[in-house]
């Protein structure tokens, strides 16, 4: 009867495994997000991709769009490497290349929530709990698209997977180990977000304190003595051996830059946050983190109009709330063992930490510093399902679990299928997108319409032509990532420049309901008439013939006229870049 029961067991594991990366790579790569953000990295790396590792950053993306005394505050480049192993892996440049990182991450994430859920839970409600976080709408959409937060949630639970097991291990070979897990785990979570950065290590450091329950004086005296310190002194060495090895680009960059980003860093760390009274920042952290939670937790809560959203936001309260007086109850419990101790101390600090995190930005929060707890509302729906097991027979409590569970799924589900309804529907004809919650704008815009967009161009394209295009600001990089692409070293182009070059050839890419009005109301001295257009859903591609046209002073093609921030190992390894070869991308600043 065991043996079937793990049978069972193992096949439900798989089964929400199976359908949870089916609904995370149905037509990955057509509906991938592909804007401003993923086609910068997406260019760097192709670079490194086409003309060796030492096109590489030393640092990564910038931290945010503030700008300090000393350039912007960047992460470590740790994402940037992952993306260049995944293009060398799949010789391949093309863009949802470059996302399969961050899929593989959030896949991994599923069975990983499991393990950690199995250190407290009993087989079945840690498959409850792995079953909701696998189809949480906002996590799915994380998912399918390239961006440096977006594995931070497999890092963070490898992180905290890693520090339970290092706390609750007794033999001293093992426990080196997990140590190493852990330190490895925050050293790259870390380089993907700064808010993960903080939160790892401030969870991270708040569970050894309740651990080792250091506010007692005579727990910190025990670790003077020297069988003590010897210990510590060899953890003290794997720590920072693994963050010298991991963080090696970043120390060498502000070698060669003087300390620029560590001063960029405690710049930014000193920086005034909003300027609100502290009331209002805590009301609004408090309306934040519900609409968030609520959002994961049901796929709700994304709108403005939150009287329609009541029943998610009631029951997402519910959850939050009873899942902290249920941890409250738990750690007062004597009989309680260690290794749950540890758990919901853990827990304690994730929630906690996070939440004190949210005050200071309160009005610049997103859905991706949520990212942090994703899995939080159904580690507490666990807890839940232990209190039922408590209180009611065995039966109902099964039978309450499953309900509930079926219950949250289903609101994911129906969340999933509006969104994919509506990126399915935006590869036709335009329409209002609602669900695509990544950024502010949702224009509905994905790498498959870009693709079109950048296929026809290129197809109407006459040789010896330059090419010129316009398109949004947010569209110019893509479009450039696209043209780069097809691998033609004679094609010249550039964006939207009005001058007597005689093989001008011009294009224009619109959103499709406003037609060619941006580029009448830009050019209003010139005639333009259209050749040929061709609508992609949300867009519409145009060739256009500019009459009248005057030259204009000076212009380069396939150029950037920013300077770039960063150093690459080229430069640390004194490389000199062949001026000859038309296959490097010449790179510029972060826009």
């Amino acid at each position: 009867m065991k043996k079937n029961t793990i049978g069972w067991s193992s096949l439900v594991l798989l089964a929400i495994i199976f359908v949870a990366i089916f609904v995370r790579v149905y037509k990955f790569d057509d509906w991938l997000y592909f804007k401003m953000d993923q086609s910068r990295d997406a260019l760097m790396i192709t670079n490194a991709v086409e003309n060796g590792p030492q096109y590489l950053p030393l640092l990564g993306a910038r931290a945010g769009a503030v700008k300090l005394r000393h350039g912007f505050l960047r992460l470590g480049p740790i994402f940037y490497y992952f993306q260049y192993a995944s293009g060398v892996i799949f010789h391949s440049t093309k863009a949802y290349v470059y996302a399969y990182p961050d899929l593989f991450f959030s896949i991994l994430a599923i069975p990983l929530l499991y393990l950690l859920a199995r250190l407290y839970f009993s087989k079945r409600n840690s498959l409850f709990i792995m079953a909701m976080y696998a189809f949480s709408f906002i996590i799915i959409q994380y998912s399918r698209f390239a961006w440096n937060p977006n594995s931070l949630q497999f890092f963070l639970l490898t992180s905290f997977y890693g520090m339970l097991r290092f706390l609750g291990e007794t033999e001293s070979k093992r426990k080196k180990w997990w140590l190493a897990l852990w330190m490895a785990s925050i050293t790259i979570g870390s380089q993907l977000h700064f808010f993960g950065f903080f939160s790892l290590v401030g969870i991270s450091g708040l569970s050894i304190i309740f651990h080792y329950q250091l506010w007692k004086k005579e727990n910190i005296l025990v670790y003077f003595k020297k069988d003590a310190l010897k210990v510590l002194a060899r953890y003290a060495l794997i720590m920072i051996f693994i963050f010298a090895i991991f963080y090696t680009p970043v120390i060498i960059s502000d070698y060669y830059r003087k300390g620029e980003n560590t001063r960029n860093f405690f710049e930014a760390i000193g920086s005034k946050p909003a300027n609100k009274p502290f009331g209002q920042k805590i009301v609004k952290t408090a309306t934040e983190n519900l609409k968030n939670y609520c959002l994961i937790t049901t796929s709700q809560c994304y709108g403005s109009d939150m009287k329609k959203e009541y029943p998610a936001l009631v029951v997402t309260a519910f959850v939050l709330l009873a899942g902290m007086l249920l941890v409250v109850r738990k750690l007062r419990q004597k009989a309680l063992s260690s290794a749950n101790r540890d758990f919901l101390w853990l827990i304690v600090a994730w929630v906690g930490v996070f939440t004190i995190l949210t005050v200071p930005v309160s009005f610049q929060l997103r859905p991706r510093f949520f990212i942090v707890v994703f899995a939080i509302p159904f580690i507490f729906l666990g807890l839940l399902f232990e209190y039922f097991e408590e209180k009611l027979s065995r039966n109902n409590a099964i039978i309450l679990a499953v309900l509930l569970t079926a219950g949250v799924i289903g609101w994911n589900t129906h969340g999933t299928l509006a969104w994919f309804k509506e990126q399915e529907t935006s590869q036709r004809k335009a329409i209002i997108v609602k669900r695509t919650l990544i950024l502010k704008a949702k224009d509905g815009v994905t790498l498959g319409q870009l693709q079109g967009t950048a296929d026809w161009m290129y197809a109407r394209h006459k040789q010896g032509s330059t090419l010129y295009y316009y398109v949004k600001p947010e569209h110019v990089r893509p479009i450039t990532f696209l043209l780069h692409d097809k691998h033609d070293l004679n094609l010249v182009y550039q964006t939207m420049t009005i001058n007597a070059d005689p093989n001008a050839q011009y294009f224009a890419v619109t959103p499709t309901k406003n037609g060619l009005d941006n580029i009448y109301s830009k050019y209003p001295n010139n005639k333009i008439s259209v050749i040929a257009q061709q609508q992609f859903g949300q867009l519409t591609a145009w060739e256009i013939n500019v009459e009248d046209r005057s030259v204009s002073p000076s212009f380069r093609f396939n150029k950037s006229s920013k300077k770039e921030d960063r150093i690459f190992w080229k430069d640390v390894l004194g490389i000199k870049e062949d001026k000859n070869n038309k296959n490097i991308i010449q790179l510029g600043g972060d826009e």
